[in-house]
């Protein structure tokens, strides 16, 4: 009896470990997918970053030939649309910092990324459709003779 016993306790402990190793091994690749999903949200942010310096500059120059322009509207609105991608940009950077955490389990981790770079995708989209319009109706204001 003690030889079946200590048989059906080892079978069992022998399956206890084997079923273990997948575990491990998808924890790790749990792990590397996260990390991944991470490189590929901060290339988006290294991305634009960049422009945001340039929105600013290009969102001045608007604001200051809609003055006594007949499309002054348009000018502004392009401003508008710099502005507002600057601040999404700002506001992500704000949240993600406060967020994101090495202490979240690897399923939090990745459906945070996720997410995250869903937004950033965004943002990304919503910057380069800004400077597009904006750099379009920069580059097409008429030159006042009087400036020549």
């Amino acid at each position: 009896m003690k030889k079946l016993s200590l048989f059906v306790l080892l079978f069992s402990f022998s399956i206890a470990c084997q079923n273990n190793a997948p575990v491990e091994e998808e924890t790790a690749a749990t792990s590397a997918s996260s990390e991944s999903l991470k490189k590929e949200v901060m290339d988006l942010h290294d991305k634009v970053m960049p422009e945001m310096t340039p929105m600013s500059k290009l969102q001045g120059q608007l604001q200051e030939a809609a003055i006594g322009a007949p499309d002054s509207l348009n000018y502004m609105t392009a401003a508008q649309d710099l502005k507002f991608a600057k601040q999404a940009m700002m506001e992500w950077m704000r949240g993600f910092s406060s967020t994101f955490s090495d202490d979240m389990s690897e399923a939090e981790k990745i459906s945070f990324l996720e997410a995250e770079k869903a937004k950033m995708m965004r943002i990304d989209s919503l910057t380069q459709a800004a400077i597009n319009k904006a750099q379009e109706l920069y580059t097409a204001i008429p030159v006042a003779q009087d400036s020549l």
